[in-house]
């Protein structure tokens, strides 16, 4: 039961706000055409993301 919580949390939380959408599409953008800080910004949106997986991920055990 409760790796159907951690799921049903993680999938929840996965869900961008179409807010949320927009600014990591200009980031993406921002750091497609050289702009350094906003690859910055890409990185640690991707760490953030990548590390809560794996702390989600932990809680499995």
């Amino acid at each position: 039961m409760k790796r159907y919580i951690i799921l049903a949390v993680l999938g929840l939380s996965a869900c961008d706000s179409p807010a949320e959408i927009a600014a990591a599409k200009q980031l993406d953008e921002a750091c497609l055409k050289g702009n350094i800080e906003a690859c910055a910004a890409v990185q640690r949106r991707v760490d953030s993301r990548n590390q809560t997986l794996a702390t989600t991920a932990a809680g499995f055990d």
